[in-house]
């Protein structure tokens, strides 16, 4: 599931490498949200799953994982990459990272990947910031910080997304294509999760349900459910919001977390085999019945809060 920030960092880097005279490559595993399809070069972008460029991968000179520390999170693309004897690099703002790699740029205070790609590129001063590259990292860092509400929204950040503006980023047009873009089924399949919410522990859980049957009836797919869970955070009250989302085809639960001040989403995500920020985290879980899942979720998240 590559997000905003994992493109929008991807294709950062692959118009620099290009820039510096290079050949580069872009591998993800899994399909493209159709919200960040029109991003510039996203037709270079290789699903693995349906290109399985193995031989490429294995004879690379140099192999970039950005925006994950974990391998197991790209499945089948990850065995070329533990193969291939080409240097490996990391540069993520996830915490505790799998040893898997020769150098590793990362920084869990960062606010994104993108906030981490645009430092890197500031260091090289024969370098002059496109249009195309300002754009890219505008996405990557706006749809990390949830369009700079995130806790990693300093001053410092505001004068990065300065620079990308005056490079040519347009925050309007690049906000609207992101959010304003949505399928008519999402927001139907969008009514039907609010009106499954329901608060928990004194009004400090909203829970959020999409299930198998709320896809089918309005004819939506897995990918319209991305954001859907911070509107759980909009509840006067609500410090942790939840949502759970049957994947039946897959025999798969997708479970989202955040949260609001010192409540650790993340921990709660690990408890489910999942991982990712302290306020935003997310675990997905196989073969498990859904309703007893619902339910354990809910117990566990009262021991959290």
């Amino acid at each position: 599931n590559p997000d905003g920030d994992a493109l929008g960092s991807a294709l950062a880097l692959y118009y620099y490498i290009i820039d510096k005279g290079k050949k580069a490559r872009i591998c993800v595993y899994g399909e493209i949200p159709y919200n960040m399809e029109f991003l510039p070069g996203i037709e270079k972008v290789v699903n693995y799953e349906k290109e399985p460029v193995y031989d490429e991968i294995l004879n690379s000179d140099l192999i970039v994982v950005a925006d994950l520390n974990d391998l197991s999170r790209i499945r089948s693309l990850a065995d070329p990459i533990k193969k291939s004897k080409a240097p490996k690099i990391v540069i993520d703002h996830h915490i505790e990272p799998k040893d898997f790699a020769d150098i590793y740029l990362v920084n869990p205070d960062a606010s994104s990947t993108g906030e981490l790609i645009w430092k890197l590129l500031d260091y090289d001063t024969e370098f002059n910031l496109s249009k195309t590259i300002a754009e890219l990292l505008y996405v990557a860092i706006m749809t990390d910080t949830g369009s700079f509400r995130f806790p990693r929204t300093t001053g410092n950040l505001h004068r990065i997304i300065a620079s990308l503006i005056d490079a040519g980023a347009d925050p309007v047009l690049l906000y609207d294509n992101v959010y304003n873009t949505n399928p008519f089924r999402t927001m139907k399949l969008l009514g039907e999760a609010f009106a499954s919410m329901e608060l928990f522990h004194d009004g400090k859980l909203c829970l959020m349900r999409v299930t198998d049957e709320m896809f089918k009836k309005t004819c939506s797919v897995e990918d319209d459910i991305e954001n859907f869970v911070e509107k759980t955070l909009s509840i006067r009250g609500v410090k942790l919001g939840i949502l759970i989302s049957e994947i039946k085809q897959r025999n798969e639960i997708r479970i989202s977390f955040r949260s609001k001040g010192d409540i650790d989403s993340r921990s709660l995500a690990a408890r489910f085999g999942g991982g990712g920020h302290f306020h935003a985290s997310g675990a997905r879980v196989y073969g498990r019945e859904y309703s007893e899942l619902v339910n354990n979720v809910i117990e566990s998240a009262g021991k959290i809060l």
